[in-house]
């Protein structure tokens, strides 16, 4: 059984509100952690607790100071979206490119340091709380974790649906 091998990214921008405000810069979505709790099973089992997650955070690394900074870090809610495309090494041998898509409704959480060196190029890494993290990969929807709207998707399966059809 052949898997596709995925390889590098060739490129990425960032979008806020379908507004252009970055492009090749270095991010990280956010990582999706369940809470869990403790229960009784030869000693103990730790398991996750439905439609309970941690808080989430993104980041992006942008280099020079330009409007697109200033746009990133305004303290209004704001969607953020992230293009990036990869090389997929298909079995046949061939190789394509292959376009992802990932939304975060999301805030600032600050405005970066900023350091300045001769020669260097200025960077600085803005943080932001995520409340909303959809990913989309080839045009298939990974996954959708709304916090606000109590919604936990993962491969097409509701996760949070029992829980809120009681509420």
């Amino acid at each position: 059984m052949w898997l596709d091998i995925k390889g590098p990214v060739v490129a990425d921008t960032v979008y806020d509100s379908g507004k252009l405000v970055a492009r090749d810069v270095a991010f990280t979505l956010p990582a999706v952690t369940f809470k869990t709790s403790t229960f009784p099973g030869m000693g103990e089992v730790e398991l996750p607790i439905p439609g309970q997650i941690e808080a989430m955070e993104a980041a992006i690394t942008k280099i020079g100071l330009d409007l697109g900074l200033s746009k990133l870090v305004m303290l209004e809610s704001k969607i953020l979206e992230f293009r990036f495309v990869h090389d997929v090494k298909k079995a046949d041998g061939s190789t394509k490119v292959e376009g992802c898509k990932a939304f975060l409704r999301c805030s600032s959480k600050g405005i970066p340091e900023i350091g300045v060196e001769i020669g260097e190029n200025i960077e600085g890494e803005l943080a932001y709380g995520v409340t909303r993290y959809q990913l989309i990969v080839g045009g298939e929807e990974y996954w959708l974790i709304d916090k606000l709207s109590r919604i936990l998707r993962i491969h097409g399966k509701d996760y949070a649906k029992a829980i809120n059809s009681l509420l």
